[in-house]
């Protein structure tokens, strides 16, 4: 089996709390876009994992595999193949894509026939983020990642993205959050206009808390100077994006910044998580 694993942007990012254990809690929205890993599933009597960047037992997709044959409870194997294309290290979402795609992909090869919910469940105990692959299209994403509610599907939107910098580690940057003012939190309102007034209204508040730390300033201003519908920053950094309501106008936004010597993604808003190929 041949999947399309999307990314993902954070249409807004509000820190909320932190738990006992030291995991801070979000509030976001979460976009699929159709930048892509491509993941080639095939059932076999032990599992590997060959990817360009970390092959083998390192990879979260070996881990996915095995934590969904041990909760399905059988046994299994798989030889997995995925060929990167989302930017790594990027706040896309990339590896956890990779995972979840192949947890769907189990399901169907091995017939288990689990719920969503349950594949979700497996992705969780794998990485927080993995469960909204699961889901994927536009959702509401709380707790460390583990809550996801579909919402009103966000979509003729373009994405011109641009991973500029080196990743900061998360982890500094959430003490810094914490050191710092209550932010402005956008997610309850974002999503209240989507509702009442549609995408464009929501997406003109587009914002995410890390912003103010990792926000390259240059390549912000550029983008604005394109006439975006938003400009913000995904996961916890470097990739900032803009988001268009036409194709045309991103294309034209793209070519700008290759000239400035930028090397953007242009990708359509994804309703789903994963698009199935052969």
């Amino acid at each position: 089996m041949v999947l399309r694993a999307y990314a993902k942007l954070n249409l807004t990012l509000d820190i909320v709390g932190k738990r006992e254990d030291g995991y801070h809690l979000i509030d976001s929205v979460f976009q699929s876009v159709g930048v892509y890993d491509t993941v080639t599933v095939e059932k076999y009597i032990k599992t590997s994992v060959v990817c360009g960047g970390l092959s083998g037992e390192k990879n979260i997709a070996f881990k996915a595999a095995d934590r969904f044959f041990e909760f399905a409870g059988i046994k299994g194997g798989a030889r997995i193949e995925i060929s990167k294309n989302i930017p790594v290290c990027a706040g896309l979402g990339g590896g956890s894509a990779d995972a979840a795609a192949v947890i769907i992909a189990l399901n169907t090869i091995y017939g288990t026939n689990l719920k969503k919910s349950e594949l979700a469940e497996i992705g969780l105990s794998c990485g927080a983020d993995i469960p909204f692959f699961i889901y994927g299209g536009t959702a509401r994403v709380g707790g460390i990642g583990e809550e996801v509610s579909p919402v009103n599907a966000i979509e003729d939107c373009f994405a011109v993205i641009i991973k500029e910098g080196e990743k900061q580690s998360t982890g500094d940057m959430y003490k810094r959050l914490d050191s710092m003012p209550d932010t402005n939190k956008k997610t309850e309102r974002f999503l209240k206009l989507l509702k009442e007034k549609g995408s464009a209204e929501a997406l003109k508040i587009s914002d995410n808390a890390f912003g103010a730390l990792c926000a390259d300033k240059a390549l912000i201003k550029v983008l604005k100077s394109q006439n975006p519908v938003c400009v913000s920053v995904s996961g916890s950094g470097p990739s900032h994006f803009a988001v268009f309501d036409n194709e045309n106008a991103a294309d034209t936004a793209a070519r700008v910044l290759k000239k400035e010597g930028y090397e953007p993604l242009v990708a359509p808003f994804k309703n789903r998580a994963v698009d199935i190929i052969e």
